[in-house]
């Protein structure tokens, strides 16, 4: 999937690079979650790309500078995103929120919101796009609905980053937070408030955003990376839950543990390329 691809690109696995790559359809622009999906259709169900693909694309644009695939998929949003009114069979005005996928809707369905672009998505995909005009000669969006709404939320990255990390639940959720501060560092970001969600994922806090009791996890090896950096206590955390001779994880080997949460015990069916990911991550540069 783009995202764990994305990961694994960031950490400099040239097969995680090549898997986001490929899941763009070059001729369109649009992105998929996977190649597979790309070539074959969404036989999976739900939506074909969703937020959290987007920022896997998101930092392997940032680690190749591969501003040509970029500019064909923010053209693409563009493009596609969903007419309000329309005269003589012209669109005349664009709704002011654009979409990652074009998955008719669900009612009743989560699936409702799996392709819209999100205040916080939004707001990371500003700052890479403006990464990539400055690091990468990206050429200025052209106006419309995409330059517009990514415009009214790039000075508010920081502050829906934190907000995430007090707000998002352990797992799944939280893991979305650690995937955003890696893509900020590595954009060379230094604000305190990268930091200080960092280790709200690790410590959590005293109460989250709705006044409940709430925990970060400390056991997630990625999360502690992100607070620590490669202290001996991570790769201690890493040796412990990833796969040796002695210690096989029991198929289906299909999980990337470090979005579970530790109750899952979701190394048990590692699918070791997580443990590729935090191996790549941790060893010397």
């Amino acid at each position: 999937m783009t995202l764990f691809n994305g990961l694994l690109c960031a950490a400099g696995e040239p097969l995680g690079c090549l898997g986001v790559k490929e899941a763009l359809d070059r001729n369109s622009g649009q992105w998929y979650r996977s190649p597979r999906i790309r070539i074959n259709g969404n036989d999976r169900g739900g939506a074909s790309f969703s937020p959290d693909m987007a920022l896997g694309v998101q930092l392997y644009l940032v680690k190749t500078k591969d501003i040509d695939s970029g500019w064909r998929w923010l053209n693409w949003m563009e493009d596609h995103t969903p007419c309000w009114f329309e005269l003589f069979g012209k669109c005349v005005t664009k709704a002011p929120v654009p979409r990652f996928c074009t998955d008719p809707p669900k009612t009743g369905d989560a699936q409702n919101f799996e392709c819209t672009v999100r205040p916080g998505d939004a707001a990371a995909l500003a700052r890479t796009v403006t990464w990539l005009q400055d690091k990468a000669d990206m050429a200025t969006l052209p106006s419309g609905s995409v330059r517009g709404y990514l415009g009214s939320t790039s000075g508010q990255a920081m502050t829906l980053l934190k907000t995430s990390a007090l707000c998002n639940r352990v797992g799944f959720s939280q893991h979305l937070v650690a995937v955003t501060i890696l893509l900020y560092r590595m954009q060379g970001l230094t604000d305190p408030e990268i930091n200080e969600a960092a280790q709200l994922l690790v410590s959590g806090a005293e109460r989250d955003c709705a006044g409940n009791k709430t925990m970060g996890d400390p056991k997630n090896a990625f999360f502690r990376f992100l607070a620590e950096g490669p202290t001996d206590a991570v790769r201690a955390q890493v040796l412990a839950r990833c796969p040796e001779p002695g210690r096989l994880p029991t198929p289906p080997l299909h999980q990337w543990q470090w979005e579970r949460e530790d109750a899952d015990q979701a190394w048990l069916h590692s699918s070791y390329w997580d443990c590729v990911f935090m191996y790549r991550m941790l060893r010397p540069s």
